[in-house]
């Protein structure tokens, strides 16, 4: 057996993003959480038969989906409190029965990792009692699906259209990446032009077409790039010289 070249990252459990549709086309997310995250559950029956020796054979038959989390109760306080719009959203569905307490949500990771999704859940949601006199206010709350979620594109964070500035530091050779929205471009020349460059972004499998981008600048850089959204950065390690660098303009 092989021995691994080197130690496997982890994840972090507190990168995910919840967000409650509150409004036609209106994500609001929900803010002050301990912790969320998505749990997809299955339900086994035994299917062994006299053919198994003794043996319990397991068979998933059903699957169940929900997110669970918690946090404390947070707000403005400018001008008198207000609730976190997010908050208090699923507390007030949560006070309520039948359709009236099923909401549409999505989850998704907030790093690099694809995993989004959305569905229709109900609303179970807790405001624990106070251990002492001192205890700041907190909640639980699960929301549980209603059928399978779906499987979505992860939004952009930023959601509004980003700028930043491309430079290659006069590189004399090689290729470099681009990384937009958890993708990398193929490696594109150090003397490509800003029509290549925006040609590679557009390639992406996201979602995005070239008119959602704009590359400006003379061959050699520096580039003017503005995305959709989210965050560009790049791999200049395929360069021969210069200083390959991203900023936000």
């Amino acid at each position: 057996m092989t021995a691994p070249t080197q130690a496997l990252a982890s994840t972090l459990a507190r990168d995910w993003i919840l967000e409650v549709l509150t409004a036609t086309d209106t994500w609001t997310r929900v803010r002050g959480l301990s912790s969320v995250a998505p749990i997809f559950e299955g339900a086994e029956q035994d299917d062994s038969d006299i053919d198994s020796e003794g043996f319990a054979s397991q068979i998933v038959t059903g699957l169940a989906f929900r997110i669970e989390g918690g946090g404390k109760r947070k707000g403005e306080n400018t001008s008198g409190f207000v609730d976190d719009p997010g908050q208090n959203f699923l507390r007030q569905k949560g006070r309520k029965t039948g359709l009236d307490n099923v909401v549409t949500v999505r989850i998704y990771r907030r790093d690099e990792l694809p995993d989004a999704y959305e569905a229709e859940t109900t609303v179970k949601w807790t405001d624990s009692a106070a251990g002492d006199t001192n205890a700041l206010q907190e909640f639980s709350f699960t929301l549980s699906g209603r059928g399978k979620p779906r499987d979505i594109t992860k939004p952009l964070i930023p959601a509004t259209a980003q700028n930043f500035t491309v430079t290659l530091g006069g590189a004399t050779a090689g290729t470099f990446t681009l990384t937009w929205a958890g993708k990398t471009t193929t490696p594109i020349a150090f003397d490509a032009t800003s029509a290549a460059i925006k040609s590679a972004l557009a390639a992406l499998d996201d979602g995005y077409t070239a008119s959602d981008f704009t590359v400006t600048g003379s061959t050699g850089g520096p580039f003017a790039v503005t995305v959709p959204g989210g965050v560009l950065t790049g791999d200049g390690t395929g360069l021969t010289g210069g200083a390959f660098a991203i900023a936000a303009a």
